[in-house]
């Protein structure tokens, strides 16, 4: 059940290059504006079929300030993805770099990461950082940092904190036809969270933030032209449960869907929904059924 009273997420993920986080946000936040250099989103694209709502931003500043003003215009969008995070961190600390040093420069780079903290809280969408990432580290003063997102200072542990979900990508090669996952475990060497308590449970999670925040009571809007996505979605979901041979039924009802005229990439962006939607919930059904 969608609960339209709560506060919007603001979730963190981060992944090499090429583990599919653009594009997993590209189908899963169709009516989003994504904050990216240009060129980054040709994997929307081309996979997903659609061009994105688009913005370019070169410092943390800039983000910031379209988050206000997507707040103050409101409604437009229902989710707001900064594509990439790290990029964006790095480009404010080279700008900051040419005014001031030391102590300054990170303290500087701390005020605009926790003005843009405070504007994501109040933005009437939901805020996605995707971000590049890093291995666990020993500083030069033997301080420990686990891996995680690709920031500066104390930011790997700092912007975590302040979202709901921290997610890592990871990739099942036994899981067909999408390997990407997002794993999200109590962990000593990644940084990873999970305020709605469904990923920990599910840990790896399909790599499917749109599924993953509307089991979480999140109405995720489709593209327009796609209206029809979500009852079929749900159809499938269950078609898929009760079949025998899941990717045979699979293949049969994209072939349906084909059949209809309707264009391959929406074909499998449905049948990629349906699937997730029925392992996130067979996953939390079975471990709602033990207790330990």
């Amino acid at each position: 059940m969608s609960n339209t009273d709560q506060p919007k997420a603001m979730v963190m993920i981060y992944g090499a290059s090429g583990s599919g986080k653009t594009t997993d946000c590209g189908y899963s936040f169709p009516n989003g504006l994504f904050i990216a250099a240009r060129g980054a989103l040709q994997s929307i694209r081309h996979t997903c079929g659609y061009s994105p709502a688009t913005v370019e931003a070169t410092t943390i500043d800039d983000a910031t300030k379209t988050l206000l003003s997507v707040t103050e215009k409101g409604g437009k969008y229902d989710a707001i993805v900064i594509d990439d995070f790290s990029f964006l961190a790095e480009q404010t600390m080279s700008s900051l770099e040419k005014r001031v040093s030391g102590f300054t420069l990170f303290k500087k780079l701390r005020d605009s990461v926790l003005n843009f903290r405070n504007a994501a809280r109040y933005a009437n969408a939901h805020v996605i950082l995707n971000c590049w990432s890093q291995a666990p580290k020993t500083r030069a003063d033997g301080s420990y940092v686990r891996g995680g997102p690709m920031l500066s200072g104390k930011l790997p542990e700092q912007m975590p904190a302040m979202c709901d979900l921290v997610l890592q990508c990871a990739e099942d090669q036994g899981r067909q036809p999408w390997k990407g996952t997002y794993k999200c475990e109590f962990s000593s060497q990644y940084v990873m969270k999970d305020r709605f308590g469904l990923c920990y449970s599910m840990s790896p999670a399909p790599m499917n933030l749109g599924e993953i925040l509307r089991k979480a009571g999140y109405n995720i809007s489709r593209l327009s032209n796609l209206s029809w996505q979500e009852e079929v979605v749900e159809k499938f979901s269950h078609d898929l449960e009760q079949a025998q041979d899941v990717f045979g039924t699979a293949n049969t009802l994209y072939g349906q869907l084909l059949a209809k005229g309707i264009d391959h990439r929406a074909a499998r962006w449905t049948l990629r929904d349906a699937l997730d939607r029925m392992t996130i919930r067979r996953a939390l059904s079975t471990q709602n059924a033990r207790f330990v």
